[in-house]
């Protein structure tokens, strides 16, 4: 401390200047500590509002495949098909189930044996557009079943859909003159398919 009083700066032992650099430090201590607080603080809302924003996604995910699959009215494009001999195939062609009200839109290719065929057919078994005879709908703990059986033919066929809350599907094909085979996909909106 200076002991002369009337002075405003002390040239002998510059006690003022001494004041002044502590008193910066301490602004610039407190300046950096406010900051990265303010940094942390900011980061923290951010994961959250990812988080959120995830869950809000997820929720709203849920509630779409929920009134697609009350509804019976939705497309399943297929990504992939499984049949029970040999690997799973990769579909690289858009193929589809579409559900209506009353009937099926089917579009599917088919790998497998068949036990009776008709004679001289090339096209899939998995093609055709028919009334459905019955459609069942089954909530269960993690999504949702429906079955579907329709006649192609002379063909008995059992459409068994298992879709996930998020609307990843499991498709399982029965068939009275052929192997069983599945698909893997997701359930869309018909009017989102059209795009």
């Amino acid at each position: 401390m200076c002991k002369q009083k009337n002075i405003d700066v002390c040239y002998l032992c510059n006690c003022k200047t001494i004041k002044i650099e502590n008193i910066m430090k301490k602004l610039l201590f407190i300046s950096l500590l406010i900051i990265s607080i303010v940094t942390a603080y900011s980061q923290e809302t951010e994961k959250k509002s990812k988080k959120e924003l995830k869950a809000e996604k997820e929720a709203k995910q849920i509630e779409e495949t929920k009134a697609l699959v009350e509804s019976k009215m939705f497309v399943f494009d297929a990504r992939t098909a499984n049949p029970m001999k040999g690997s799973t195939r990769t579909l690289t062609s858009e193929y589809d189930v579409r559900i209506t009200k009353d009937s099926i839109y089917s579009y599917l290719p088919y790998f497998g044996v068949a036990y009776t065929a008709s004679y001289g057919g090339t096209d899939s078994p998995m093609i055709f557009d028919k009334p459905f005879d019955t459609c069942t709908l089954e909530k269960t703990k993690k999504g949702y079943t429906i079955e579907v059986d329709v006649k192609n033919g002379n063909d008995k066929l059992d459409f068994s859909f298992y879709i996930s809350e998020n609307g990843s599907t499991t498709l399982n094909v029965s068939s009275t003159n052929r192997q069983s085979i599945s698909y893997y996909g997701d359930v869309v909106k018909t009017d989102q398919k059209n795009k």
